[in-house]
């Protein structure tokens, strides 16, 4: 079994459609216990392999499972759709990349977490040590990158200027 696993993701990787499909034939015909790596093995090639290429990959990969499943595991197209769902999506391997990555370089004793300063807030117990409240937080700890051009900000701006009214009117 361990060369059809590698002949279907090889060939997924590379586009195959044809033989990728009668690989996963080939498990999904062998034993409910083969057809169910099979699906195992086809979550694993949606993060995997296809990865940021198709990111929803994976749930379009739960529902057809769910599909199959629910068929009692005789919908052998759920399966071929899945394959050349994978097979033909852009490929993007570089969240795998990233994990073999820092599981290296952290069992290396090379990486570690760094907490950013912005990351001490009222959500945490050494920002409220450090006396940081929702202004703080509003200001610096709610800040995201990449946002949409269209967000509205009325609501962040509201809040800020309720909680600078509220420090102003504390001792």
């Amino acid at each position: 079994m361990d060369q059809l696993v590698s002949v279907l993701q090889k060939e997924i990787r590379r586009s195959n459609v044809d033989n990728a499909v009668l690989a996963a034939y080939e498990m999904h015909s062998t034993s409910p216990e083969v057809a169910g790596h099979l699906w195992r093995r086809l979550r694993l090639i949606a993060v995997e392999d296809v990865g940021m290429g198709a990111p929803l990959a994976p749930v379009l990969l739960r529902e057809l499972r769910a599909d199959y499943d629910a068929s009692g595991g005789t919908d052998w197209m759920q399966v071929v759709h899945a394959v050349r769902y994978l097979a033909t999506a852009a490929k993007d391997r570089t969240s795998s990349e990233h994990a073999d990555y820092v599981r290296t370089m952290v069992e290396a004793g090379n990486l570690v977490v760094e907490v950013p300063d912005y990351a001490l807030c009222v959500h945490t117990r050494a920002g409220q040590e450090m006396g940081r409240g929702l202004l703080q937080w509003w200001q610096h700890g709610a800040q995201v990158r990449d946002e949409s051009p269209s967000a509205d900000h009325a609501y962040r701006d509201a809040l800020i200027s309720l909680c600078r009214q509220a420090e102003e009117a504390s001792p």
